[in-house]
Parts: C-alpha cells; structure tokens; sequence
C-alpha cells in the first residue's frame, strides 16, 4: 500500500502535479464601440493571469437586457455613464471606476464632398445622415441630446437610417450610403474612407466609459482584478493607442 502511494507521489511530482486547476473564466459584456481596445487587453492579461476571457459585444442597451434576462456575467464596460447608473439603480452592476472619453464628433466620407464642418451643416436640406437609434446605444442617446442641445430639428429630418451599434454606423457610412453621421472619435481613428469633423465642446455631450462588476459575478476576486486592469494606466495606455482620450 505505502508503495503504492509512493508511486502516485512521484507520478504526480514527474507530471507537474494532477488535475491543476483550470483558469477562471470572466464572462464580459462589453460595448460593440470598444471591441479593438477590449480584444488587445484580453490578450494581454490572459497572458499574465490565470482566467480565460469571454466577451459579449453588443449596444449598450442591448447588454443591459442580457445582464438582466441571464443572471450571470462577471463585468460590465459600456460607452456611457447614463446607461452604466441605469444598471447600478437596477442593481445590475457594482460602482465603477472611469476609464477613457468616447466623445462625439461628426464623420463624413473622405475629402468632404459636401462641404460639412458643422452640426448646422448636417441639418441643410438634402444631407444624408446616419444615426446610432437611441434605444440600442449609447452614440444614438448622445446624438439625439446633441441635436436637442443645439436645436437642430432639421438633423432628424435628414436621418435616412439607425444603426444597432457605432460599428455599423461606420460600416455604412463608409459604404457611401449616407453624407454624414454622428459617431465616436475613436470609432473612426485610422479609418481612411472618413474624415472627422470635431463638435465644439459647448456644443457637444461627452461620454465616458465606465467598467464594474456585475454583482451575480461568481467570481468577484477575479472579476475586480480585471476591472482595476482596465481602469490602471497599463489599461488606459491600451484604450489611447486605439483613439480614446484616457479619463485623468
């Protein structure tokens, strides 16, 4: 019998050990608008810590239900402080922690053919324009306080469509099948067929990104690690290198 277990022993030391436990999964909904930023800091903190990443990309409302339908999930980052309060007041979610601007700005296709370098200029009788829908995601709620802010009606009357997400907002316009959108900076960084027109601070509604737990988050040790990463100056390094102004 002792021999036995001295057998299993020196089995277990010449293999490494038995049964190692396996890496903590993070389950994390994340804003579709945040996906290049999200999908480099999976890499390199699966890297250097023990868990395994899985993202749920979608419109921030859209993420919102699916907290709220699944029960399960371990983080929360979304483009926008409104609909991240939304989740907190419906106990959805922790306190967060701010990690980078994802500020409005209005693209339009490249070389500007149509001479917009306004907000006026998107409300000009014959301007095609593309909107995020207000119900689905947090650029279509910001244009819509952005075109009330300033007054401009006529940007409503122009609007030909509403994208699901930032994302296909930029698809489309880059397909020509508008003049102009209201996008985010960093949605359109590096993009050769836009350009970016920016909107004047006094006329403009900035978002910020926050990140927290959710709180059905079986992993909350784990999960909050992540949620410091994103948030430290490594995380924000990251989101900058992808078009987003980090939070001071």
């Amino acid at each position: 019998m002792k021999k036995r277990i001295y057998q299993f022993m020196v089995l277990i030391l010449l293999t490494g050990g038995l049964l190692s436990a396996a890496p903590t999964p993070l389950l994390v909904y994340s804003g579709a608008g945040l996906k290049k930023a999200m999908q480099e800091i999976k890499t390199v903190y699966e890297a250097n810590h023990d868990v395994t990443i899985d993202y749920v990309y979608a419109g921030s409302a859209q993420l919102l239900a699916q907290i709220q339908l699944s029960g399960k999930g371990d983080v929360f980052i979304v483009g926008s402080q409104a609909v991240y309060q939304d989740a907190q007041t419906k106990k959805l979610a922790e306190a967060p922690k701010l990690v980078a601007h994802h500020t409005p700005c209005i693209a339009v296709r490249s070389g500007n053919p149509l001479k917009i370098y306004s907000l006026k200029d998107l409300a000009r009788p014959g301007i095609k324009i593309i909107l995020g829908d207000p119900k689905a995601n947090a650029i279509g709620l910001s244009a819509q306080k952005i075109i009330r802010k300033n007054g401009l009606p006529g940007i409503i009357q122009n609007t030909v469509a509403e994208t699901a997400t930032v994302n296909e907002l930029v698809t489309q316009l880059s397909m020509g099948q508008a003049d102009a959108a209201i996008v985010t900076e960093d949605s359109i960084a590096n993009n050769t067929k836009l350009e970016r027109i920016e909107i004047p601070p006094e006329q403009n509604i900035d978002q910020i990104i926050p990140v927290g737990v959710v709180t059905v988050s079986k992993h909350k040790n784990e999960a909050q690690k992540f949620t410091d990463f994103i948030a430290s100056g490594a995380g924000k390094k990251i989101f900058a290198k992808h078009g987003f102004k980090p939070v001071d």
